[in-house]
């Protein structure tokens, strides 16, 4: 499976001189603009709107008469990408795949020309069935889609490839001693130790201060300092000192990244282009800063080998790097570039997902509640938490998963090249294709999801009945941990460590604090990087229990 970003600019390059002749579409209102594509989009009589939450039954029918998005005038919908570009509407990708969803039904393809060589389509599916298929089918090739800016900055460089831009059998190789280490719980439970001290320093912090000026940045502080004790078992200070120059590097990547996904024109993708000089410089950067800390724990394991306390030291605490690197499958090179690869997007994600989880929780009082009641008849006053405590904490985990679902942290899903011709919803969807699992808009649809825009972690428990049940009809609705092993991001998004993390820091915040947001806040705005995060400062009010 392939974590997946549509890249419009490959759909329509335009010069940018336009823009400033076209200031008059900030003003234009969403709904008009999708009367206006809607009035020039191609429907067929095969539209497979499945509204009773069931796979319709039908003849499979040739991939040319699967509805097609955006596939009137060219100046329309080029002009439909600038305005979601330089409108920066909020979040404007899952905006567009609404309306074509409202349009087309539960699947439509795309004409974006990916790239030379490949189908000329990408095809979204918008239902839990189709999903199946598509996750189901089978698949020997591992091919997977990349993400052209990290391409390009690999090649220019004479750099070895990264995980982001393995696939084949390189991949295959790569993953299977990756996996082995970050997605199994019982090995993951190790690191428990590790995580509960970077915790404790983070929570005696936020009980010197009644609110947190900027959640997002806090977060990102302990996300770099936990994961960094992760990645490298070594302290890297980013909770003592607020200046953390290794989440302002990965935050600007990240940020940079995703304004590659959108942009509706490519001259940025050259190697000359500023934009591409200031993505070039923040890599170096936290390149460089990670190459030193690996570095110097590479000298203290030799130091430690050589006099004999290696095998002492590895009982008491565990050590990812070592891991890899005394695994014979992966080459010192290779560990490095997955370590580093683990510590920028895990300081990411963690930071994104624990914000929209933490402002949940303000926002809806009754849930923090009953969070809290179940901490303290589990875990009571104890701050020594363990495996054990979290392996019982069945509405922790529902809490998070329901943030996750209710606030998707990708703007589509994932998708995959089809190996083989394959059936999905009555279409016949050639060898090659690019498919995509839309999995934010299966999260908010009603069909799948009683009450969607509610937070209602009790839809997640074994013991709820009505309603909120219907979802476990759907178990491929919600595909945030069913990513598959092939996915881009998938040692990131569906990483035991990281869900650890998650819990770890919610359930501390929660046993200290009762946590809320300013009066009259009753929603973070956000938008995309390559995830999901808050698009202004979040203040936090935090009152010690």
């Amino acid at each position: 499976m392939n974590l997946v970003f549509i890249n419009h600019h490959h759909i329509h390059t335009v010069k940018m001189p336009i823009l400033h002749k076209c200031r008059l579409l900030h003003l234009i209102n969403r709904q008009a603009w999708a009367k206006v594509i809607s009035c020039c989009t191609r429907r067929t009589s095969a539209t497979t709107t499945a509204n009773n939450g069931t796979k319709p039954t039908h003849s499979v029918k040739p991939f040319s008469e699967m509805p097609e998005a955006l596939s009137g005038p060219r100046f329309i919908s080029m002009f439909y990408f600038i305005y979601l570009y330089i409108t920066k509407k909020s979040p404007v990708l899952t905006s567009y795949y609404t309306m074509m969803k409202q349009k087309h039904g539960d699947i439509w393809k795309q004409n974006i020309n990916i790239g030379k060589g490949d189908n000329n389509y990408i095809v979204m599916v918008g239902h839990p069935d189709y999903a199946k298929t598509v996750f189901q089918a089978p698949e020997t090739e591992h091919r997977r889609f990349k993400l052209q800016l990290i391409d390009l900055f690999t090649k220019k460089n004479n750099f070895p490839k990264s995980l982001a831009l393995l696939d084949g059998k390189e991949w295959e190789e790569q993953r299977k001693p990756t996996q082995e280490k970050m997605l199994r719980p019982a090995v993951v439970a190790n690191y428990v130790p590790l995580i509960e001290k970077v915790t404790n320093d983070f929570i005696e912090k936020l009980g010197r201060k009644e609110k947190t000026e900027d959640l997002f940045t806090d977060l990102l502080n302990y996300a770099t300092e936990s994961v960094g004790m992760l990645c490298f078992n070594k302290r890297l200070g980013c909770l003592e000192n607020d200046n953390n120059p290794v989440a302002v590097h990965v935050r600007k990547v990240f940020e940079m990244l995703g304004t590659s996904v959108m942009r509706p024109q490519k001259s940025h993708m050259s190697p000359d282009s500023k934009f591409f000089k200031e993505y070039e410089k923040h890599t170096f950067e936290f390149g460089k800063i990670a190459n030193e800390i690996i570095d110097s724990q590479k000298i203290f394991l030799s130091k430690m080998k050589d006099e004999g306390k290696l095998e002492q030291y590895l009982e008491e605490e565990p050590n990812f790097l070592y891991s890899l690197l005394s695994d014979p499958r992966v080459t010192e090179e290779s560990a490095t570039s997955m370590v580093m690869s683990l510590f920028g997007a895990g300081i990411e994600t963690s930071a994104n997902t624990l914000t929209f989880v933490l402002t949940d929780l303000s926002m809806f009082p009754d849930k923090q509640k009953k969070l809290y009641d179940e901490i303290q008849r589990i875990v009571g006053e104890s701050t020594n938490l363990t495996k054990e405590h979290l392996a019982r904490m069945s509405y922790l985990k529902a809490c998070v998963k329901e943030s996750l679902r209710r606030t998707f942290p990708l703007s589509s899903g994932t998708g995959r090249y089809l190996e083989t011709d394959l059936e999905v919803g009555g279409y016949e969807i050639p060898k090659d294709t690019l498919v995509v699992v839309n999995s934010a808009l299966m999260c908010k649809d009603e069909r799948f999801f009683p009450r969607p825009t509610e937070y209602l972690p009790e839809r997640w428990l074994r013991d709820t009945e009505g309603e909120l049940t219907i979802s476990r009809n759907f178990p491929f609705a919600y595909n945030f941990f069913r990513i598959g092993p092939n996915s881009l991001f998938s040692p990131f998004l569906k990483n035991e460590i990281f869900k650890l993390l998650r819990y770890f820091i919610s359930l501390m915040i929660i046993q200290n604090f009762q946590i809320s947001l300013p009066a009259g806040v009753t929603e973070v705005k956000s938008h995309y990087t390559l995830f999901r995060t808050p698009s202004e400062e979040v203040i936090l009010h935090l009152k010690k229990r």
